[in-house]
């Protein structure tokens, strides 16, 4: 049987270390462009060919994320890393954009591509596609159950799913809330998180939450079904978090590790301290997420979006200069603790005190004396949220190298021929010898345990002789630094082999370019009302996309398939005659060759991309209608999470609440996010942009880029609106 691979995240050289010796089978790592956690430390260039050496010595592989939208003018930058990448000997690629895929696919037929969660793929039609690109393996979106997985497994291309840590509201690829905002792209890894900020829910213009961060995530939390899990035959449990801290990979990686592997061995393992461990270190309050069809109104937390810790204990008392608290749990120094009053305060604790002695470490039951001064605090619990023990403990642990080799050796020494060793690892055989031969005959005979002595001296590497025998005649005399040097040489060679590994056998992307006659400039629409409809018709619009008039339709970015002629948001969807809508993330010409070549009619450009962006594509020498939203209100987030169904204390989704109601969420600053409902496809959330796009102005400067298609969205504009806006098109 094939055991799951274990994925933990890396940010820098240090936690790459601690992942794998905690003993994660793969880390995933960015280095410092073309990542999606910019914020994180991330890898120079010397450190990504650093940490592949390592990993590779220890048989873990690494995967590297170059999972961010590539502009046209970074092309030739990333081609370049692209090369550096696989000239280091780079396991596999993490890509979400279409063009990068197309560009390696089509350039390094042996590199390993995994799709990144953030194309949004959840359906089989996604992934036969992917396969038939020469996809590996595919990073399913968030918001596939473990029932569809079951069903994905023998697709024959490798599923890769999130089994811990943070949630995106927004469905992966699809958030454009934070450049919205201010310009700080979630495809571009620069994420704001404004799902974390706080929102008043309103139905027809009536307040029915306060304000709270009504689209906070709670965090993944799956140690209990690891047996389903496995069973489903997920290729690789994937943890999150490239920027958490060091403390948090150690106990995450460990804790599911021994889960793992108590499973193969057909052992219980007992998840109560494991899950204790994993909250002190970063929780969210945790949930089961949609892979187990976690409650609806279980998967945010609108409370606290910060790390909560877990509770010890309760301030029973409060003097002008110390707080008293009773613990409920084990108290050190060094610890961080928080407490959880209307104004929060947090501390390291210094010092401590029991019946006026200073101690460091206090127990379940003991009242304590803290010498801080701090608001009132009396009766508020308290939190701990940073543990010197785990720190401690991480701190030491690598230290040391739990990760070893074993290796079978003979060692070879006879008169008049040259001294050999030489090792296997049962992958690998090499042997080295020295240049002279031994003719120096040996005073006293050495016995084996000699020899075996002097080469096991291998602390400094992840090696050791499991097996060694001594091939001598008993006559010839090798000095010890000669068999050092032997030594040495042959740990050499022997990383030297094991660290080149053979890129396996694989075609290249075969797919023939399509021509297209370039139609003349164009104008379309999606409208959300019979009277957007008509009017849109009235004004000679022919196509118009729309899901209210046919169930044949559907728009949902969520959607697990569409009809033909229907605008499309991922490669999941994709049919006869479709249109990739601003969702497919097009920036750079590969990604519009790509689709072109799918077969793809229309291909619409991400809302994110420059006019000066637009005109490196040349467009003009590309036989593909290329397509620009150039107004309206268009989505910035879709949720498989029900905020209305929660606002209402439902537990689950489906309460029809919706029907008849209008919906918004007003930030702090007052803006007006509009939320579209789908109560027939799941009842996902839709977030609207409370901003317009206006680039009618700019119809002709885009015409001359090469613009041939205009997108006009329609979402909650009266009748005379729609006029006007098209009037102005007309003029």
């Amino acid at each position: 049987m094939q055991k799951v691979e274990l994925l933990a995240p890396a940010g820098d050289i240090e936690t790459l270390r601690v992942a794998i010796l905690a003993g994660a089978d793969a880390v995933y790592i960015a280095g410092k462009n073309f990542g999606a956690r910019q914020f994180a430390p991330n890898f120079t260039d010397e450190e990504l060919a650093e940490a592949v050496i390592y990993a590779h010595q220890r048989k873990a592989k690494v995967y590297v994320t170059v999972n961010t939208i590539v502009y046209e003018s970074e092309f030739l930058m990333v081609q370049s890393y692209i090369n550096y990448l696989y000239k280091i000997k780079v396991d596999a690629l993490i890509i979400q954009d279409l063009g990068l895929l197309y560009y390696v696919r089509s350039n390094f037929p042996d590199f390993e591509v995994h799709a990144s969660t953030q194309m949004n793929i959840f359906n089989e039609a996604g992934l036969k596609l992917l396969k038939a690109l020469g996809v590996k393996r595919v990073v399913l979106a968030r918001e596939v159950s473990l029932d569809e997985i079951s069903k994905f497994t023998d697709q024959g291309i490798e599923i890769e799913t999130f089994v811990h840590g943070a949630i995106c509201f927004c469905a992966s690829g699809n958030c454009l809330l934070s450049y919205s905002i201010g310009k700080r792209s979630g495809n571009r890894g620069m994420c704001a998180q404004p799902c974390r900020k706080k929102y008043t829910l309103f139905e027809n213009n009536r307040a029915l939450t306060k304000k709270e961060s009504l689209m906070s995530m709670k965090d993944l939390l799956t140690i209990d079904n690891i047996d389903e899990l496995i069973d489903a035959k997920i290729t690789s449990f994937k943890i999150e978090g490239r920027m958490k801290s060091k403390e948090y990979v150690y106990v995450a990686v460990r804790s599911y590790r021994l889960a793992i592997d108590a499973y193969y061995k057909g052992l219980a393992f007992d998840t109560i301290d494991a899950k204790k461990q994993m909250a002190l270190t970063f929780n969210r309050t945790f949930t089961k997420g949609y892979i187990k069809n976690d409650t609806n109104d279980n998967l945010t937390n609108w409370h606290d979006v910060n790390h909560q810790g877990t509770l010890i204990g309760k301030v029973v008392g409060q003097k002008k200069d110390y707080i008293e608290i009773l613990l409920t749990d084990n108290l050190m120094v060094g610890d961080a603790i928080r407490i959880k009053a209307k104004d929060e305060v947090g501390f390291y604790v210094q010092k401590m005190y029991l019946d006026q002695n200073a101690i460091k470490k206090a127990y379940q039951g003991m009242k304590i004396a803290i010498f801080i001064k701090l608001p009132p605090v009396i009766n508020h619990l308290v939190y701990l949220t940073k543990s010197y023990a785990i720190s401690d403990e991480v701190k030491n642990y690598v230290r040391e190298e739990h990760i070893k080799i074993p290796l079978y050796g003979v060692l070879t020494l006879k008169l008049n021929q040259k001294p050999t060793l030489a090792i296997n690892d049962r992958q690998h055989f090499i042997q080295v010898e020295l240049e002279t031969k031994l003719t120096n005959l040996i005073n006293k005979p050495q016995n084996d345990a000699f020899y075996i002595q002097k080469l096991n001296k291998l602390k400094d590497t992840v090696y050791y002789f499991d097996k060694l025998v001594i091939d001598s005649d008993q006559k010839a005399f090798i000095s010890l630094k000669d068999l050092n040097q032997l030594r040495r040489m042959a740990i050499d060679k022997i990383t030297t082999t094991r660290l080149n590994n053979i890129k396996k056998e694989a075609k290249l992307l075969d797919l023939p370019p399509k021509s297209f006659i370039k139609d003349s400039p164009s104008f379309e629409a999606i409208v959300h009302t019979k009277d957007q409809y008509e009017v849109c018709k009235s004004f000679g619009i022919n196509t118009i996309y729309t899901d209210f008039l046919s169930k044949q339709v559907n728009l949902s970015r969520l959607a697990k398939a569409s009809s033909p002629n229907a605008l499309v948001h991922n490669l999941g969807q994709l049919n006869v005659d479709v249109s990739a809508s601003p969702y497919f993330n097009i920036v750079n010409s590969y990604a519009i060759n790509l689709l072109k070549n799918l077969n793809v009619k229309k291909i619409y450009l991400s809302p994110e991309i420059t006019e000066a962006e637009i005109k490196l594509l040349n467009l003009p020498r590309i036989s593909a209608n290329v397509g620009l939203n150039i107004y309206g209100k268009t989505d910035v987030m879709i949720s498989k999470h029900c905020i209305i169904a929660k606002a209402k204390k439902y537990t689950n989704k489906s309460c029809g609440e919706c029907l008849g109601n209008k919906y918004s969420l007003k930030d702090e600053y007052e803006n007006d996010y509009q939320i579209f409902t789908e109560p027939s496809d799941g009842c996902n959330n839709r977030i609207i942009d409370y901003k317009k796009v206006d680039l009618i102005p700019k119809i002709d400067d885009l015409i001359k880029l090469g613009v041939n298609l205009f997108l006009l969205t329609f979402t909650d504009e009266k009748k005379d609106e729609v006029i006007k806006v098209l009037s102005k098109i007309k003029r």
